[in-house]
């Protein structure tokens, strides 16, 4: 009863607050990318950067109060694998160029009445399971192989005293820059869904710690949705109901989330391809995001947002991953340049 609604009732919760905060605030981690790679416009990532300030410091809190055992988190491992890191960094920013969201974002849009989303979210998740223990599994194997880093759990091994500072310091900087930007504090709605993204991510560690202490739950995790995605595929096709976890939950409470705001604010409507072109992309996008997002163990929230509210060195080389698989598809996009071609033309006055 109890055990169960933590994993259940938590993990929905917390994607629920999630999914509403995305699109009332129309937060989107590409969008944020495409901003400030094409129109030097940093709102969006400055107003992303608020929301991971307020995952960190929510997330410290907890840490000190005992809630949120995050050192038993994948993201604090002693050794993380740096190839299939960067690797998967690129391939998922990539396809979030084609497709112009990432795997969180696919969520939210099909909460609102996008056909389009849900095709691509069903690949995600199917390329995700393939490359966890399908077909491409044996690949995925090899390439864990090389690469691998041992860098150890460096600030989760700090003095308690220095790691607290750090997070203070590193949040007060984020929340700084966000203040510098007139124009960005006159988009409350931006700030308000960056938060509470970032204290979903929070809240998930703690729902999470709190089901294993119940011993409902052996991982320690919080929001993520590459992965979950590919699980709440697997549960809907073949196992109903049984095991269900805080992954799948809080797929189905963003999808939720997502789609009361968008009733409440009259946004829902239905949306399909339209052409097969952009069908295509839309396709190959969502395959790349899954076997990215598999390799690299997350996506711009699990792997930025969740990953980054414990200071894990995978974060920031992660997101610097991303945004360059980001560039090289914008380019190919806008210019309609090789994928090999990195930079932007210069602009003609």
């Amino acid at each position: 009863g109890v055990a169960l609604d933590w994993v259940l009732v938590g993990g929905f919760g917390c994607g629920f607050m999630a999914g509403a905060g995305a699109r009332y605030g129309r937060i989107c981690s590409m969008g944020a990318i495409e901003d400030g790679l094409v129109g030097h416009d940093y709102r969006a990532a400055r107003a992303w950067g608020v929301g991971l300030a307020a995952a960190m410091m929510l997330t410290e809190v907890a840490r000190l109060n005992g809630i949120a055992d995050v050192g038993r988190s994948a993201y604090a491992g002693a050794s993380f694998n740096l190839l299939a890191l960067v690797l998967g960094g690129a391939l998922f920013g990539l396809g979030m160029t084609l497709i112009g969201t990432c795997s969180f974002g696919l969520i939210v849009r099909a909460g609102g009445g996008d056909l389009r989303a849900v095709v691509a979210a069903g690949i995600v998740g199917t390329f995700a399971f393939a490359a966890t223990s399908g077909l491409l599994a044996p690949a995925r194997t090899a390439l864990l192989t090389v690469g691998t880093v041992t860098a150890g759990p460096v600030l989760l091994g700090a003095p308690a005293g220095v790691r607290t500072w750090l997070v203070g310091a590193l949040s007060i900087f984020l929340v700084g820059l966000a203040c510098l930007d007139v124009r960005l504090l006159k988009r409350p709605r931006l700030l308000l869904g960056a938060v509470a993204i970032g204290t979903a991510v929070a809240a998930g560690w703690v729902v999470t710690t709190l089901a294993s202490q119940a011993l409902a739950q052996d991982r320690i995790e919080s929001l993520s949705f590459v992965a979950p995605v590919g699980r709440a595929l697997l549960q809907f096709m073949m196992e109903p109901f049984r095991q269900l976890g805080f992954g799948v939950a809080s797929v189905a409470g963003a999808l939720v989330g997502s789609m009361a705001i968008a009733l409440i604010r009259k946004e829902a409507r239905w949306e399909a391809f339209d052409d097969p072109r952009e069908m295509r992309r839309h396709m190959g996008g969502a395959a790349l995001m899954g076997l990215g997002g598999v390799l690299a163990h997350g996506c711009t929230i699990g792997q930025g947002m969740s990953a980054g509210s414990i200071l894990a060195p995978t974060a920031p080389l992660f997101l610097i991953a991303v945004v360059a698989g980001a560039k090289i598809g914008l380019v190919h996009l806008i210019e309609g340049r090789p994928l090999w071609h990195f930079g932007f033309r210069p602009r003609q006055d």
